[in-house]
């Protein structure tokens, strides 16, 4: 398997608004680029209080160079897993992120970001786990296309009140922790290279030479590609 890490990575703490419905409509946040250490970097808050309410989202962005990527398949995004928050579900979705100066975190990125554009494998979303080692997300065929098509490839991590454009049933918070010192990086079966046919009825992927020549640095044999 091949990966690639994250080139710039952060989260946005949306505006605080009086609804719901505004909160999640909000057009900018406050920032924090190249996050390090646990963070509560997902999250949805609500709180009516009196006379008025504070509701709050906020969104982590990833960006990632995939200028070198072709053909590359079976796409899943790796993130470090923080030591405690909610396991509720977390979405992956395409985003436009990262317009500030030196390629940062902009407050108006908050909703640089497409619902539209599901990323994440699975429609019902990732349960987020903590602990050791990485959540793991797999990636669909959207993303392997743009991925596969484009120099740069950014998301957007939201939760599922984000995503479903719901508020709590009452006052609290839903709110998921990444490490950011942790892994962050996409992972994908890189495509083949080298000559990539049979030789004397041997699968060219179980022949890593011919005649003591590495595969990959195999164009042709006895003139044939």
């Amino acid at each position: 398997m091949a990966t690639q890490a994250a080139s710039h990575i952060g989260f946005i703490v949306g505006a605080s608004q009086a609804n719901q419905a505004a909160a999640r409509d909000a057009t900018e946040g406050t920032p924090s680029n190249e996050a390090s250490g646990d963070n509560f970097s997902i999250q949805y808050y609500q709180s009516s209080g009196r006379g008025g309410g504070t509701f709050r989202y906020v969104r982590t962005f990833f960006r990632f160079d995939t200028s070198g990527i072709t053909g590359g398949s079976s796409f899943s995004l790796q993130v470090g897993k923080a030591a405690a928050g909610d396991t509720t579900k977390v979405f992956v979705v395409k985003s436009d992120a990262f317009n500030g100066e030196d390629t940062a975190l902009a407050a108006n990125d908050f909703n640089n970001l497409d619902f539209g554009v599901l990323y994440s494998a699975t429609a019902t979303g990732t349960t987020w786990a903590y602990g050791s080692g990485t959540n793991d997300v797999a990636l669909n065929s959207t993303f392997t296309t743009f991925a596969n098509a484009n120099n740069v490839t950014r998301v957007a991590l939201v939760g599922v009140y984000d995503y479903d454009d719901l508020g709590l049933e009452e006052d609290g918070d839903d709110t998921q922790a990444i490490d950011f010192d942790g892994t962050i990086q996409l992972v994908y079966t890189a495509a083949a290279t080298g000559y990539t046919h049979n030789v004397l009825g041997v699968a060219a992927a179980n022949i890593s030479k011919v005649d003591t020549v590495a595969t990959a640095n195999i164009d042709k044999i006895n003139t044939v590609d």
